[in-house]
């Protein structure tokens, strides 16, 4: 499936035949290209139409989800790994062509990010007064962004996991464990992803790699290295919320444990009493008091009256 925008000066609108538009843009004007779950027919009639080497081809049927950059003179080729959900984390791969007047993106799924991008640069006009080249730092801060999303719903999963653990509503610790076990298993899987976009944004930076880059752009691609750092940071931040989540999870633990316990130490102390008195009264001696059958009952008073002594107490030092 085959979208495409076409930004001029002061308008945006679709277009159904981009090959047409492409020798009537304008310097005012930027194309963007997005193919989804492209087949070999499209991806064909994309190479001729835009004059595209047979590398750049072969690079667009290669499916390893890997960051790299290829400077083919006319035109850039980058590859980007997005996370195509924030809500599941997977990650996509996202090729990027891009020449001063138009940009084609390729991905095998819907990308959230992309759409959210699509729908945010559809009501300004004003992209088509940007390059090639800022339009893709434009592309790759909201991919970014794409990864600061997943991370901050990373945390409010933890931070839902700490709530229930601290009002101990924690069905099955066990779970609760395997979860924790997963989510960091996801932020390392994630964090690598992102990580790996270092080195195709650090080459970037560097106006001299390609003249589809300016000086201007390399200082933008620049700014998106921080925005990476700060992803990173984010990670990180997830990473130490997990140590977080299972120190509160092993808290709750022990705080139960504790209850308890408790519960087991009061239930003894307040049997322990009839049970000596009990015992005592079981022992096989010829003693004249057990002769007296009322007496029977005066020993089950006192037990009774030991019972409730106990359980005031308990309750006035706040035992219970």
């Amino acid at each position: 499936m085959a979208t495409a925008l076409l930004f001029e000066r002061d308008d945006v609108g679709e277009v159904e035949d981009w090959a047409e538009r492409i020798p009537k843009l304008r310097d005012t004007s930027i194309l963007w290209i997005d193919l989804e779950r492209p087949d070999e027919q499209e991806i064909r009639s994309l190479v001729e139409q835009l004059d595209l080497s047979e590398e750049s081809a072969k690079q667009l049927a290669d499916r390893e989800c890997r960051p790299r950059l290829y400077d083919h003179g006319a035109y850039i080729q980058v590859a980007v790994c997005a996370v195509r959900d924030s809500q599941r984390r997977e990650i996509e791969r996202v090729e990027c062509i891009v020449s001063k007047q138009w940009v084609v993106t390729v991905h095998e799924s819907p990308v959230a990010v992309l759409e959210t991008f699509r729908e945010r640069a559809a009501g300004s006009g004003d992209i088509g007064r940007l390059e090639g080249g800022l339009f893709l730092s434009d592309l790759l801060e909201w991919v970014l962004a794409g990864y600061l999303d997943a991370f901050e719903r990373i945390e409010d999963e933890l931070d839902d996991v700490d709530a229930r653990a601290m009002r101990g509503k924690v069905q099955s610790t066990e779970q609760a464990l395997e979860k924790l076990v997963d989510v960091r298993r996801e932020i390392g899987r994630v964090r690598r992803a992102l990580s790996s976009h270092r080195e195709v944004l650090l080459a970037l930076t560097r106006p001299e790699i390609s003249a589809i880059v300016s000086v201007k752009d390399a200082e933008r691609f620049s700014s998106l290295l921080e925005r990476l750092e700060e992803a990173m940071q984010a990670a990180r931040d997830g990473r130490e919320s997990v140590v977080g989540s299972f120190d509160v999870l092993i808290a709750s633990m022990g705080q139960r444990t504790n209850e308890i316990m408790k519960v087991l130490t009061l239930a003894s102390v307040l049997l322990l009493p009839g049970t000596l008195i009990a015992g005592i009264l079981g022992m096989n001696f010829k003693v004249g008091l057990f002769g007296h059958a009322e007496l029977f009952w005066v020993t089950i008073a006192v037990m009774a009256g030991i019972f409730l002594a106990t359980v005031g107490i308990a309750r006035a030092k706040s035992w219970i």
